[in-house]
């Protein structure tokens, strides 16, 4: 599946905010998160079938989004450690890529 980014010139101050009213996301697989916590610009969530909870850092996940021009779940490994999907999952529920 490829994807378009809708909104390429977001700043991180706009990309966090959008971030923030999340209450819960989906991956690719359809994996349930739901947003725990927040620490300064990292977003501490809870994988729903395990209840682990996990942390992933905007800023990680944000330039990702600005530098990538591919959006495969592997793409991502460059920026984010172990957090792949849900990055992605959360790009697509935040509406800031869309299905080419």
């Amino acid at each position: 599946m490829r994807y378009q980014k809708s909104n390429p010139e977001i700043t991180f101050e706009e990309f966090l905010n959008l971030c923030k009213t999340l209450k819960s996301f989906k991956s690719l697989r359809l994996r349930e998160y739901e947003v725990k916590d927040w620490s300064q610009t990292k977003l501490i969530f809870e994988r729903k079938s395990t209840e682990k909870l996990w942390e992933m850092e905007m800023k990680d996940v944000y330039k990702a989004y600005v530098e990538l021009q591919s959006f495969k779940t592997s793409d991502f490994k460059p920026y984010l450690n172990r957090t792949y999907s849900p990055a992605l999952g959360l790009l697509l529920n935040l509406g800031l890529l869309l299905k080419e």
